[in-house]
């Protein structure tokens, strides 16, 4: 991937493109034994609407990679499961719209890249403190978890704390989402 520069009023850490996205986020402290698990290992709190899409997304890749092998076999059939999952997705997004938007965080701007992110929180936390993070794009691209290693926390003007992340654990098929993600933005 291409190395781009953001500029910002310092000398930025990362090398890797990135992008400014608008993203719901949530995060939790966690000790630096735990920061080694599997981020989606049911020992972290992921919010129910997280685990909720997530489950949606993976069942729509592994339907969509079965169409595809289906189509080669026997077209007719796999025009009607593709109908199929087309009726559940209107089913499953008027759940969304309905119900778990009220359980969504509000989005907020994140600078991202494939190796860490910043984002902005109310309260400082610790350099080379470890959190576990919960991002879900809007327009539900995709829904990661992640492990990630505090490098700075600052105050900034907005009286808000910009932190700033390197990722610890992200699984190779997110990290693919987020390259995908950052590469349709950079093409927008």
């Amino acid at each position: 991937m291409e190395a781009l520069q953001h500029q910002s009023g310092e000398n930025e850490r990362r090398v890797m493109s990135r992008i400014d996205a608008t993203l719901r986020i949530n995060y939790q402290i966690v000790s630096e034994e735990v920061a080694l698990n599997d981020p989606y290992d049911s020992n972290f709190v992921l919010p129910r609407y997280f685990l909720l899409l997530a489950e949606l997304d993976q069942f729509d890749h592994a339907l969509e990679y079965e169409l595809e092998q289906l189509n080669q076999k026997d077209q007719q059939i796999a025009r009607i499961l593709s109908l199929f999952n087309k009726k559940l997705n209107l089913i499953t997004g008027s759940m969304y719209d309905s119900i778990v938007q009220t359980m969504l965080p509000i989005p907020d701007k994140v600078n991202l890249s494939e190796t860490g992110l910043s984002f902005y929180t109310e309260h400082e936390i610790p350099d080379g403190a470890y959190i576990h993070i919960s991002l879900s794009h809007p327009e539900n691209d995709f829904h990661i978890a992640v492990t990630a290693h505090v490098v700075y926390s600052r105050l900034e003007e907005n009286g808000r704390y910009r932190t700033g992340a390197y990722f610890i654990t992200l699984h190779p098929q997110d990290r693919v989402k987020l390259a995908e993600a950052i590469a349709s933005y950079q093409t927008e």
